[in-house]
């Protein structure tokens, strides 16, 4: 049941999650509509074009599937080119919910979709010589693929709720990480007692009917002692030759098969894929797939905070903001997202997709227990492969090719200790994949993320702050405003270097200079205290503008040179325009009398 589709939909949700919306749109609201219909006249083209190639059933299918990647395309265009989470921003309902505008941004991903299976409906037509109106094709698509993101609309619908509707006392009960145990807690009770039923309903599933074919079902499963409910499953309009087991406890799990198998498969044929399907349940598949999905979320809830870190404290990170022509806002939240989405796909593809492939031959080699001999469920994959035009099914990433799961039954039934030796190998590898994990998690823990954070805060304000004063070359308010940033963080040689940058296009503004006196009077850092030009700096202030705090660093530059008498009347007229502040004033006053300026810190 698990498809490439469910790539490009766990990239989208990833994305979503993980861009904010910035504060002002990139492009003007016209031209961001003028990029839609362009990239939407593409994705149309494109997908016009696959569906053109496809000249018979299975490679319609295929067609349907690469259709995906141009809609991702142009979802990737919509969300960082045309900053669509902008215009979704409204929906957070100044944010009271954080999940209706991802919720949002994932309809807009379907609509993408839908656009797609419009434009191969004709085609569809033609291959399966069934008419089908627009709407109920783009229904039936939407309730075959919805499913693969079901579990993360639920639980995000559910705890927009949980905030709108709970008291904010009653929330702040559960502080992080406890709030995230809970969520997965609740996430567990979804894919258990939620899912199954509202799935089969989505997929218009029907029990099978009474007759030959119900009974000699119904009668292996009592014999294997398994009970589930019988459905026929419309997948692909039923022509699809594939079963499914859906749902873990027993009142809510369900037996699946598509009208083609069943009408295909020879009876002993059909058992033995019955059989594959107990073996899941038996060797508890889908609780593992639980438990891996678990132990990666709770590896990537603490790597990707630091690969974030990594990325923005990188020295990379100025030149990609420099280069790439996106607002900084939008582009931190490409390079921290798209990376970590990159780790997610080669997860599911390599590991996930490993233990996905094993626990298939896991439940293939179960056939051996239910019926003593592989010998059917060779037949009945013989059979599907000549169904299908008797095409070589090539390995994809969840499942063995129809060869390897033949060619390895055979040799299972040659070499029954095999079919232990792969038991053994799948433990092994449960076990290695866990303790991975842990050694990964303790790992990232280790680095020193208060330095990293700092470090990073630092590249990315000082990359804003110059960015806004390269776009206004004669104006050195970004320039001082970088150099009052590094001051604050006790960066003085930043400090100064910005300051000079500034004073070179505003020589004139008051408070540069009396920033850049104060910081020649009081640096810590050695051989930077000049109270020679500190003083010349502050008597030029103090002619622009009359401020007490200007005043008050004019009165330090004549202490500076010993001028004690000078500084105590300036600072008393500090004193005057700022009354609020007379504490300091006079403290001020008391370390002029009594004190002596220092050339090194």
């Amino acid at each position: 049941m698990l498809s490439a589709q469910l790539f490009y939909f766990l990239g989208v949700v990833f994305l979503l999650a993980g861009t904010t919306a910035p504060e002002q749109p990139w492009l003007p609201p016209l031209w961001a509509v003028a990029g839609l219909i362009v990239g939407s006249a593409l994705h149309v083209v494109m997908s016009w074009r696959i569906f053109t190639l496809a000249r018979e059933r299975e490679a319609y299918f295929r067609a349907e599937r690469s259709t995906f990647f141009s809609a991702f395309v142009l979802f990737l265009f919509l969300l960082y080119g045309l900053d669509l989470k902008y215009y979704l921003t409204p929906l957070t309902m100044g944010g009271a919910t954080q999940g209706l505008a991802d919720l949002a941004g994932l309809l807009v991903f379907f609509v993408l979709l839908s656009v797609a299976w419009l434009v191969g409906r004709t085609r569809y037509q033609e291959l399966f010589y069934e008419h089908i109106g627009r709407r109920a094709l783009v229904w039936q698509q939407l309730k075959q693929n919805l499913p693969l993101v079901l579990p993360w609309i639920v639980v995000v619908a559910g705890l927009d709720l949980l905030r709108l509707f709970l008291p904010s006392k009653v929330l702040e009960l559960a502080p992080a990480p406890w709030s995230e145990f809970f969520v997965f807690i609740f996430f567990i009770l979804v894919l258990l007692f939620v899912l199954p039923p509202l799935i089969r309903r989505l997929w218009n599933c029907r029990p099978i009917p009474p007759g030959p074919l119900r009974a000699t079902i119904a009668a292996f499963c009592d014999e294997q002692q398994f009970r589930a409910g019988l459905y026929f499953w419309p997948y692909l309009g039923g022509h699809a030759l594939t079963a499914g087991i859906l749902g873990i406890v027993p009142g809510l799990r369900y037996l699946l098969f598509t009208p083609a198998l069943a009408t295909t498969l020879a009876e002993d044929e059909l058992k033995s894929v019955i059989a594959h399907e107990i073996g899941h349940v038996r060797h508890h598949h889908l609780l593992w797939y639980m438990a891996l999905f678990f132990g990666f979320s709770v590896g990537l809830m603490v790597i990707a905070p630091l690969v974030a870190l990594f990325i923005m404290a990188s020295s990379l990170y100025p030149f990609a903001v420099q280069l790439v022509p996106l607002p900084q806002a939008t582009l931190t939240d490409a390079l921290t997202a798209i990376p970590l989405l990159v780790l997610v796909l080669l997860y599911f593809r390599f590991v996930f997709g490993f233990f996905l492939r094993n626990f298939e031959r896991q439940a293939d080699l179960h056939v051996f227990s239910a019926m003593g001999s592989a010998d059917a469920l060779i037949s009945s994959f013989h059979t599907i492969g000549r169904a299908k035009g008797g095409k070589r099914e090539k390995r994809n990433w969840h499942h063995f090719s129809l060869d390897e799961r033949v060619t390895y039954l055979k040799r299972c039934q040659k070499t029954p200790g095999l079919v232990r030796r792969h038991q053994r190998k799948l433990h092994f590898a449960l076990l290695a994949y866990f303790g991975i994990m842990v050694c990964l998690v303790f790992l990232a823990l280790q680095p020193d993320r208060e330095t990293l954070a700092a470090r990073a805060e630092i590249q990315y304000i000082e990359t804003a702050l110059r960015q806004e004063a390269a776009g206004k070359q004669q104006d050195g308010t970004a320039l001082i405003s970088l150099g009052d940033y590094y001051l604050s963080k006790k960066m003085e040689k930043n400090a100064l270097n910005a300051y000079e940058e500034a004073l070179a296009r505003a020589p004139h503004h008051a408070g540069l200079l009396n920033n850049m006196a104060w910081l020649l009077l009081t640096a810590e850092t050695p051989g930077m205290r000049d109270k020679t030009r500190a003083l010349v700096l502050a008597e030029q202030a103090a002619a622009l503008a009359e401020n007490a705090y200007i005043l008050d660093t004019l009165a330090t530059a004549y202490w500076a040179h010993g001028r004690v008498d000078t500084a105590l009347v300036l600072v008393e007229r500090a004193a005057r325009l700022d009354p609020e502040n007379i504490k300091y004033y006079h403290q001020q006053m008391d370390s002029f009398r009594t004190a002596r300026w220092q050339a090194r810190p």
